[in-house]
Parts: C-alpha cells; sequence; structure tokens
C-alpha cells in the first residue's frame, strides 16, 4: 500500500443520518472522556487567573504575579518528553494497570500533590514565594504530562470514526472543568471571606483543598476505565466497574444539566430585563447542594471499591525501556538536553537584540525558541553518542516517530505539518486580545464576565457538540472545511462592534457566533490530529500536533496589541480574518491529495518504505515480520481477527 495516494475525484461516501451521528453521544466511552476532559480542565486556570488573583489579594506585585504564568510553559514544550511515555513503564503500576492508565494515575495524583502544596503555602511573604513557584512548576509539569496521556488514551480507545465524537466531548469536559477551577474557585475563595479588601489565606487555602479534592474524579474514572491495549483477563470486574461508574456518572450529569440550563437561563433573564426572578426556588437550593455534596462525597468510596475490584490484564502493547538501566538512561538523557534548552534560551535572549516593529520581534522570537530547540537536540545527539543511552533505544524513542509521520505521508508531510501550525491562527489570534477589545469598547467587568465567561463558554460547547455531528455526518476534511471559514469569518463580527461600541447586543451576537465557530473548529481539528497520529506512537505524535498548533498563533498572538496600536481595531479583525483565507486552499489540497487515518503502514501491510511493497524484511518493526498482522483496529499485536478494543 503506497503511503500516499490521491482521493479518487468521485469517491463514494457513506453519509450518515443527523440521528445516527447522534446516537455516537451514547457510547460508554463519551462518557469516560467527558470526566478524564474534566479532570485535564481543572489544573490549567489553577496556575493562571485563579492564582493571579490570590497574588494579587495577598499584596504581591504585579510583574511577580505574571511570571508565574511561566509555570505553564510545558504544555507547550510536552513533545519534548511525551516520547518518554510510550516508553518508559512505570514500576508496579503499568503491570496492575496497563500502560496508558499507569501513567494517568501517576500525573493526576501529582496534580494533587502540586495542588494540596500550594495550598500550604501563604503568599503574603515574597521569602515563600519560591516554594509556591516549585508548586505550580508541578502543577503545570504534571497536568501537562495528564493531557499527553489523556490523548493517546483517547485515540487508542476508539477507532478513527469515533474520534470526533470523543474530540468534542473531551474538550466538553475540559471547558467545564476550567469553569470549576474559574468562576468556581473565585466563587468558593470570596465565599470563605477573601476579596479585594480583605485578603484571607485560610480562603484560598481551603479552595485549593476542594480543587484538589475535585480531582479525584479524574483517578476515579481512571480506576473505572479500561486499558484498551490489553488484554482484560477478568472480564465481568471490568464490567462492573464500567456499569456502576456509568450509574454514578447519570447521578451527577442529569441533574447537575438540569439544573445548570435552568441556572444559565435564570441569569440571561435577569441579565437582559435587570430582574431579580428565581425559576429554583430558594427553599429547594440546601437540598439540591446536600444532593451534590452527598455524591461528591461518595466518590472516595467508589474509587476505593474500583481499586481492589481491579481485573487482571495482560499488556500487549511493546516498550523501548525493557531493563531498569535503558530507564534510568533515557530519564537522564531529557533531564540533561532539557537542561540544555533552558541554557541556550537564557543566553539567546541576551544576544538577541530587541525590536519595536510586531512582525520582525515575532520573527526574532520564532528564531529564539528555534535555537533552544536545537540546542536540546543537540546536547541529545552528542549523549547518545558518547553512549548515555544505546543508539536503537533513542531512535525507537525520540527519531522513529518522526521518522514514521514521513515515512506514511512521504513529503507531502510537510503540507500536512503547515496545516497544522496554521489551522487554528485566525481565531487564536484574534481571541489573545479579546477581553481587552472588550474594554476598549466601553462594556464594563460584569458585561464581558456575563457575554465571555458564561455564554461564550456555554456556545463554545454548543460548537464541540456540533463539531463533533459533523464530523460523524460528513468527512473529516470536510467538517475541516466549514470550521476554518466559520473560524476566520467570524472575525468580522467584531469589526461591526468597532462601529457599534457599547451596544450588547453587537457583543452578544460576535461573542456567540466567535465562539460556536471555535468550538467547532476545535473539535473537527482534534478528530483530524487524532487520525493523522499512529497508533503505535500515540503519544509522541499527538504531543508534536498539539504543540505545534498552537506555537505559531500564539507567538504571533503576542503582538496582537502592537499591530492594534499601529493600525486600528478594524484593520486587526480584517488582518486575522485575512489570514485564514490561505487555510482554505491548505484544507482542499490535503483533501484531494491526501488520504487521512488509512495509510498507517507500520500497522497495514508492513511496507514501512512507502514503496508498496510487503517487503518481511522492511515492515517498520526492525523486520520481526509482524507488521502484516496489526492495523489501527488490532494495536495489541495479536494475529487475531477479532476487534481488540474491549468496549466493541
Amino acid at each position: 500500500m503506497s503511503a500516499v495516494k490521491s482521493v479518487p475525484p468521485h469517491q463514494t461516501i457513506v453519509k450518515k443520518s443527523w440521528g445516527e451521528a447522534a446516537k455516537a453521544y451514547l457510547d460508554p466511552r463519551v462518557i469516560i472522556m467527558l470526566f478524564l476532559g474534566f479532570s485535564a480542565g481543572i489544573p490549567i486556570l489553577l496556575i493562571f487567573s485563579s492564582l493571579s488573583l490570590w497574588l494579587r489579594e495577598a499584596g504581591i506585585d504585579r510583574n511577580v504575579v505574571t511570571m508565574f504564568s511561566w509555570a505553564a510553559l510545558g504544555y507547550s514544550f510536552k513533545f519534548i518528553w511525551a516520547p518518554l511515555i510510550d516508553a518508559l513503564p512505570v514500576p508496579f503500576l503499568t503491570k496492575w494497570l496497563g500502560r496508558r492508565r499507569s501513567w494517568m494515575v501517576v500525573s493526576q495524583l501529582l496534580i494533587v500533590l502540586a495542588i494540596i502544596l500550594m495550598a500550604k503555602v501563604n503568599p503574603v511573604s515574597e521569602d515563600v514565594l519560591v516554594y509556591m513557584a516549585g508548586a505550580a512548576v508541578l502543577l503545570g509539569f504534571s497536568s501537562a504530562t495528564q493531557d499527553i496521556v489523556i490523548d493517546a488514551y483517547r485515540i487508542e480507545l476508539a477507532p478513527p470514526s469515533m474520534q470526533s465524537i470523543l474530540s468534542s466531548i473531551y474538550v466538553s469536559g475540559y471547558r467545564i472543568g476550567m469553569i470549576v477551577a474559574g468562576a468556581g474557585a473565585l466563587y468558593l475563595a470570596d465565599y470563605f471571606g477573601s476579596n479585594e479588601t480583605f485578603y484571607s489565606y485560610e480562603a484560598w487555602r481551603n479552595t485549593y483543598y476542594i480543587m484538589a479534592g475535585v480531582m479525584t474524579l479524574g483517578v476515579l474514572t481512571t480506576f473505572a476505565s479500561y486499558e484498551p491495549t490489553a488484554e482484560t483477563v477478568q472480564t465481568q470486574k471490568q464490567k462492573s466497574n464500567l456499569k456502576i461508574f456509568l450509574v454514578y456518572s447519570g447521578l451527577l450529569l442529569v441533574p447537575g444539566v438540569l439544573f445548570g440550563v435552568i441556572y444559565l437561563i435564570n441569569i440571561l433573564i435577569n441579565t437582559v430585563f435587570d430582574s431579580t426572578v428565581a425559576l429554583i426556588p430558594l427553599m429547594l437550593m440546601p437540598a439540591i447542594k446536600f444532593y451534590f455534596l452527598a455524591l461528591v462525597a461518595c466518590a472516595p468510596l467508589l474509587l476505593f471499591y474500583f481499586i481492589i475490584n481491579q481485573p487482571k490484564i495482560i499488556n500487549k502493547a511493546p516498550l523501548v525501556a525493557e531493563t531498569r538501566e535503558d530507564y534510568v538512561r533515557l530519564v537522564a538523557l531529557f533531564v540533561f538536553s532539557v537542561i540544555a534548552f533552558i541554557a541556550a534560551y537564557i543566553v539567546m535572549g541576551q544576544v538577541l537584540p530587541e525590536f519595536e516593529g510586531a512582525f520582525v520581534s515575532f520573527f526574532v522570537e520564532t528564531l529564539h525558541l528555534l535555537v533552544s530547540l536545537g540546542a536540546a537536540m543537540a546536547a541529545g545527539y552528542v549523549l547518545v553518542q558518547v553512549g548515555l543511552v544505546k543508539k536503537e533505544v533513542a531512535m525507537a524513542t525520540w527519531i522513529e516517530p518522526i521518522l514514521d509521520f514521513f515515512r506514511r505521508y512521504g513529503k507531502k508531510a510537510l503540507l500536512l505539518l503547515l496545516l497544522i501550525g496554521l489551522y487554528r491562527i485566525s481565531d487564536i489570534v484574534a481571541g489573545v486580545i479579546s477581553n481587552v477589545f472588550y474594554q476598549d469598547m466601553g462594556f464594563s467587568k460584569t458585561d464581558i464576565a456575563n457575554a465571555v465567561k458564561l455564554v461564550g463558554v456555554i456556545m463554545a460547547i454548543a460548537g464541540g457538540f456540533l463539531g463533533g455531528l459533523l464530523a460523524q455526518r460528513f468527512r473529516i476534511m470536510q467538517a475541516m472545511m466549514i470550521g476554518a471559514i466559520l473560524a476566520c469569518a467570524t472575525n468580522l463580527l467584531f469589526v461591526l462592534l468597532t462601529y457599534n461600541p457599547g451596544s450588547l447586543p453587537f457583543m452578544y451576537l460576535a461573542v456567540i457566533f466567535d465562539n460556536l465557530a471555535a468550538g467547532l473548529a476545535s473539535a473537527v481539528f482534534i478528530a483530524f490530529l487524532s487520525a493523522l497520529t499512529s497508533i503505535r506512537f500515540t503519544a509522541v505524535q499527538y504531543a508534536i500536533f498539539s504543540s505545534l498548533m498552537t506555537l505559531i498563533p500564539k507567538v504571533m498572538g503576542g503582538y496582537s496589541g502592537a499591530i492594534v496600536d499601529n493600525m486600528g481595531y478594524p484593520f486587526f479583525f480584517i488582518f486575522t480574518f485575512a489570514i485564514g483565507i490561505p487555510i482554505l486552499a491548505l484544507i482542499y489540497f490535503v483533501d484531494k491529495h491526501i488520504v487521512i487515518g488509512d495509510n498507517d503502514d507500520i500497522y497495514g501491510d508492513g511496507d514501512g518504505d512507502g514503496d508498496g511493497n510487503n517487503d518481511d524484511s522492511n515492515d517498520g518493526n526492525g523486520g520481526n515480520g509482524i507488521g502484516d498482522k496489526l492495523s489501527k483496529t488490532n494495536p495489541n499485536l495479536t494475529d487475531t481477527k477479532e476487534p481488540p478494543r474491549a468496549s466493541e
């Protein structure tokens, strides 16, 4: 099978009805990914907005507060240690829980530990800020690691046809987690007695303790789910755990959604009509709170049951580091490479000149990052050459996942990388300055909070669901085209707002459609990246793709303020619309010339060299002859025609 082939011009596509597409949301795997997405969304705002407000209330200078955002740099560079997730087992846990769930549990427990450590520090004195910073870095690293593992787990959990649904529900869970860690944390801190005029360390400490407790839902989900690339020996235990988890999820989600929808409608009515109507009688609120608190209190008991009721499994996925010596050497190589990256970044920051122009500064900063990455790669190469790590182990860990991608897609892999790096550029660049834009248009903080943090988030979640449905109903590239058109076109609504400053109807119009488009584009794009990922290198390849998809837009977005200062808001939003137009051409060429997700030769016919010949000596598995037994629907490395996934 050729690694890259043209799509037939009149290819017959079997379309699903809207009912069939929506029915996919009833799959149990959807509930698993919803809660794992929720777990992934909790930590990020505990480093950013919630922590920033805590430090400001404690009297810490603004320049020190903003430095804490660097603790989340792990999200941008997670591809550096993602290969270790694929290569290394976790002592004891991998044999017990499996390749993915073992790393998931480790990262989740580290997140809980980091949040507790942050809660134990009272940042009123700058002398203890170093401990807070250390805990924040641990939180950023462990939460980025959790993202790596959950993405790999999602891709291995279901075939490509289900990835759009799992992607959309994961994004929805992620946004709900961000609401809990953002607005929820601020509400709790205020409830416990800390505000702008009166700082209370105990209030923030208790808030972060509660956030650590909320992470129990993520750990609970991990133990209740199953390992997709392992053979389950005691299937009855697995079915029992999953059934109990689904019942618990229903008791939590169904009343929660009903309460949330009514509460949202209540807020909108009171905001629009300036009233104090209560759609939910106040006398029922204590009972509602008790119900949800009781369910949350049951989580540790369920967790204990799932721990003792874990089924025995037989791991099938191969690991690169099979000996303790390989394990230690790989970790050492990673640590030294990170040190080289940090050193190069600091040195280059002192050497490179500063420029005032936004575009020139953008390219200089890009060069800054590339040189630092090059230094890390050079350090790793030298260490391998001197024998710190065996060459074959280093190749299998870091190089083979990259070669696999180019082996499958050939020269046209560059076209895919260009699409990955630029697909979200229109809405991400515009979104960087959005809150400042609303303030400049004369809207109050309350107006912004109601529109962006409430209605906007709800519409983004709705957009995610719609994106999942579109990707189920149509081909993934057709859904990508729709998402790209909406993402850039909705930026023109902000141009209308510049001519109607202070107008709430125009503001809500822009916020609603912009967030709907962003949610839709995000869901279909994640499904697209999942389809590109080889089942053998899920953690590494997806981490590279997800880092690349935000790197260029975020760096360019950092200069959005300079563009506005020089050219004004109307030009800026027209510019963000214009840079989205070439993306449509990229999508067209990719759709026309590249088959997405159907050429995983490492697992298909063993044709690792892309020449169309089934060479036993070149099957992408070192000539071991197993390439023709493997496929994306058979990742268990077993010679069987039965689907290996426990849920299928």
